[in-house]
């Protein structure tokens, strides 16, 4: 089996990334380049409380503008500092290419090891179980069922709170 791109999918907002060291070790072992994915959830837009007029005032009286768009693209830059960040941290020395998109994350990231030609994902689960597992869905059930290529799911060594 010939491994040529892996894409790790990882969660920014979580401390709990059980995906790097497997990702890290099948990169190393198969010369394979890695891509490092975060999918901001589709309702992280939808819940951004923005005042609707275009123009406020802050705490000092002096005129500014905020809307939306300035919130979203805060949110957007926040992510990719982060995801820098995450790549110095626990991928230092490597080839590592970060890649931060919206959306539906099991759906998303389909669509990108589709579109980058992934040989395999490789992602971790957050060991939820019983009812948290009923509310919460499981992006890595739903990935394993529609991905094209192998992957590879692993749970942490603490549960998820």
């Amino acid at each position: 089996m010939e491994m040529k791109r892996i894409l790790c999918a990882i969660d920014l907002m979580d401390t709990i990334n059980p995906a790097i060291e497997p990702a890290k070790m099948f990169a190393k072992l198969t010369g394979a380049s890695l891509s490092v994915a975060y999918v901001l959830p589709s309702r992280a837009f939808h819940e951004i409380q923005v005042p609707v007029e275009k123009e406020s005032r802050d705490l000092f009286g002096a005129q500014k503008t905020s809307s939306r768009n300035d919130m979203m693209q805060a949110i957007w830059t926040r992510a990719r500092e982060d995801m820098d960040k995450f790549l110095q941290e626990h991928f230092p020395g490597m080839d590592a290419e970060g890649i931060v998109y919206e959306g539906r994350p099991a759906e998303k990231l389909v669509e990108i090891a589709d579109g980058i030609g992934a040989d395999m994902i490789v992602m971790g689960t957050h060991a939820r179980e019983g009812l948290d597992r009923l509310f919460f869905g499981s992006v890595a059930s739903e990935v394993v069922r529609t991905a094209k290529c192998y992957v590879l799911t692993t749970r942490p060594k603490e549960k998820a709170e």
